[in-house]
C-alpha cells in the first residue's frame, strides 16, 4: 500500500484529481461530483471523471457506497481518503453516517423533483411540526425549483412507496397530508449537510 506522502504527490500532479477529491466532502453521485468539481477545474470533462474515479478507487481513496447499482452510484472518501484530504488540503471530512440507507439516498438524489419534494416537506415539517399537503409542498419549493402540482404528487407517491414519506391524515376538504418517516428525515438531513 502506498504511503500518504506518495499518494499526496500523485494526487497533486493532477488538477482534475485534486478537484474531485476536494468536492467529495459528503457522499455524492458522479453527476453531482462532476458539477461541483467543474467549478474548481473548468477543464474537467465527464469522461475525465469516469477515468479518475476508478483510479481513486484502485488506490482506496474513494469507495462506492452502492457498488452494485448501475445508475446513481454514490462515491465517498474512505478513511485513507479523509486522511489524505486532511494532510494535503487541510480539509476535515467527517465519515458518512451509518444510519442512512444509501441505496434510497441514491434513488432520491437521482431525480430533482424527488429531492426538492423531500427537502421541501422536511423544511415545512421542521418549521411547525405539522404534516403538509402536496400544494403546500409545491408552494414551498417553487421559489428555487419551479414545478407544477402533478410532478410533486408523483414524487410523493414514489416517496411513499420507498417508505420515506407517510400519509398523515387528510384535511377537511379531503386532501392528503404527508409527513416524513425517520428514514426520510435522515436522508433529508444528509442532503442538507
Amino acid at each position: 500500500m502506498e504511503s500518504v506522502v506518495t499518494l499526496e504527490k500523485w494526487l497533486k500532479r493532477g488538477r482534475q484529481r485534486t478537484a474531485v477529491l476536494q468536492v467529495l466532502r459528503k457522499p455524492m453521485p458522479a453527476s453531482e461530483t462532476f458539477h461541483a468539481a467543474r467549478v474548481l477545474d473548468p477543464h474537467l470533462q465527464l469522461r475525465d471523471l469516469w477515468l479518475i474515479l476508478p483510479q481513486l478507487m484502485e488506490r482506496r481513496i474513494v469507495t462506492s457506497l452502492t457498488p452494485r447499482q448501475g445508475n446513481g452510484r454514490l462515491f465517498a472518501l474512505t478513511a485513507l481518503g479523509r486522511k489524505l484530504a486532511k494532510h494535503a488540503f487541510d480539509m476535515d471530512v467527517a465519515p458518512e453516517p451509518g444510519d442512512v440507507d444509501w441505496r434510497r439516498y441514491s434513488w432520491v438524489v437521482r431525480a430533482r423533483v424527488r429531492r426538492a419534494t423531500l427537502l421541501g416537506l422536511s423544511a415545512l415539517v421542521e418549521r411547525d411540526g405539522n404534516a403538509r399537503t402536496a400544494t403546500e409542498i409545491r408552494k414551498a419549493i417553487r421559489g428555487e425549483f419551479p414545478v407544477s402540482l402533478n410532478p410533486v404528487l408523483r414524487s410523493l407517491k414514489e416517496l411513499l412507496g420507498k417508505s420515506l414519506v407517510r400519509a398523515a391524515g387528510t384535511t377537511a376538504d379531503h386532501r392528503r397530508r404527508y409527513a416524513l418517516t425517520p428514514a426520510g428525515q435522515r436522508i433529508a438531513n444528509q442532503l442538507r449537510a
